[in-house]
């Protein structure tokens, strides 16, 4: 890491345990480069960047002194426990992902900036494929690749053998392939709340009918919420995303996991742990998922590269000790098989020690922009707006004051070309209506930051 990033982070740091308090000033440029042995260069790259990020205030003559911020609060769950799920209420999310389009100003989709793949290498590994590659694969998956993914995360999955690992057209495929596998029109489902919109959108299609339990962050699901349920009613599937959860961010304790799979282990249901983001959190190590715990025939685990790889691989993966043989002719009925040449550039990269240096250097980058996104919002949002840091990822989930209607805050946003999603997204109820999810993992440039504050300038607005 470069020396100046190093005096930026520690000091960073400093401002926000509270070494150095609101006001107070900083030691000069030319003390800090004398006493650690600094080039003046390297201290003013260090206090450029924490001015930048509004920590401090630069003054000729006058110091740095470290500015006063206003602090957001994280933002507080509903206060049902649990809500059914209406199917109509599709209609409405049909509407809003249509008016949303594809346009994508850096604060839609969920996923890192380019600019932190490994774009060039891959494109050589495909400019290099080996001969056969043009053939069709086998429905399960590349028997390599999916060892390759077992040996990779069995210290977060426990022990995997090759033939528990599917190979999907990414999450969505898998997700499609567990709810019309398993779900028959009025199954229950429980999922969390909020959580992933195209959940809905796929046990809709299926008619499950759905209950949404609330989520806060540091604990993940209403565990004693889901025993009521399981304890009063008949529950096909459980829904989950216990780490770097989608839009929250947050992580559930081991302890709740191991809590939830006694929940549920022994009374037919099936669980389902979504880990397209646990590879991008920020603790080392990376918190390990419901299988390493405790495995048991109906627990299944999906995740994908398309976070920390490459969203145009579209190659997930599905884990499952149980119900692998109904998932394979779901498989065949669906798309017969995932990209053969796909599955070989992956299968060749995971073969090097690319991928964990590469997680290791885009968890790095994702945290310093989550700290720039931060420090821009923390003074641009009005007052009764919050947020929470995540735990993990390139999502932010704010709430801004309850009169803001964060859908027509998007809708004229969008009508400007800045596009974030707004919170009756990620449930079927009225819950998150002054929601905004903001994906904070592409470079904030001059222009995204002028999109970022023509964003908050509307919400401002809306309160006027």
């Amino acid at each position: 890491m470069s020396k100046y990033l190093e005096l930026y982070l520690r000091y960073r740091d400093m401002i926000a345990n509270g070494t150095f308090a609101p006001g107070e000033r900083l030691p000069s440029m030319r003390l800090m480069a004398r006493g650690g042995g600094h080039g003046i260069n390297t201290v003013r790259q260090a206090f450029s960047l924490l001015e930048r990020d509004g920590l401090v205030t630069i003054r000729e003559r006058g110091g740095v002194l470290v500015r006063r911020r206003r602090h957001l609060d994280q933002p507080q769950p509903p206060e049902e426990r649990f809500v059914f799920w209406d199917r109509n209420a599709g209609e409405r999310l049909d509407l809003v992902l249509e008016r949303m389009g594809r346009r994508d100003r850096g604060f839609a989709f969920a996923a890192p900036g380019t600019d932190l793949l490994p774009e060039g290498r891959l494109g050589r590994m495909f400019a290099s494929l080996p001969a056969g590659w043009i053939a069709y694969s086998e429905p399960q998956g590349e028997e390599t690749l999916r060892r390759r993914i077992a040996l990779h995360y069995e210290p977060v999955n426990g022990p995997t053998h090759i033939r528990d690992i599917l190979i999907t057209n990414g999450a969505t495929e898998a997700i499609s392939l567990l709810v019309h596998t398993f779900i028959a029109p009025g199954d229950l489902v429980v999922v969390e709340s909020p959580t992933y919109y195209d959940y809905f959108r796929q046990l809709s299609a299926a008619g499950a009918r759905v209950i949404e339990i609330r989520t806060a962050a540091g604990h993940g699901m209403d565990l004693d919420a889901l025993e009521q349920i399981l304890a009063s009613q008949p529950v096909r599937m459980v829904l989950v995303q216990p780490n770097i959860q989608n839009p929250t961010g947050s992580t559930m304790p081991d302890a709740d996991k191991a809590r939830l799979i006694t929940l549920i282990r022994g009374r037919g249901a099936i669980l389902v742990q979504d880990d397209v983001y646990g590879d991008l959190s920020f603790s080392d190590p990376r918190p390990a998922n419901l299988p390493f715990i405790e495995d048991f025939p109906n627990l299944i685990l999906i995740s994908s590269f398309s976070k920390t790889l490459a969203p145009g691989l579209r190659i997930g993966f599905v884990r499952a000790t149980g119900l692998m043989p109904q998932l394979v002719e779901a498989k065949i009925r669906s798309s017969l098989e995932s990209s053969h040449p796909a599955q070989l550039v992956l299968d060749s990269y995971l073969s090097t020690p690319a991928y964990p240096a590469h997680l290791r250097r885009l968890r790095a980058a994702l945290s310093l922009r989550l700290d720039e996104y931060l420090a821009l919002l923390t003074d641009a949002l009005p007052e009764g707006s919050t947020v929470a840091r995540p735990d993990g990822g390139c999502l932010l989930w704010v709430s801004f004051p309850e009169r803001v209607d964060a859908t027509e805050v998007f809708l004229r946003a969008a009508a400007q070309g800045v596009v974030a999603v707004p919170g009756e997204l990620f449930s079927a109820h009225p819950h998150f209506r002054n929601y905004f999810r903001i994906n904070v993992g592409r470079a904030l440039i001059p222009p995204r930051r002028e999109e970022l504050l023509r964003l908050c300038g509307i919400v401002r607005a809306a309160l006027e």
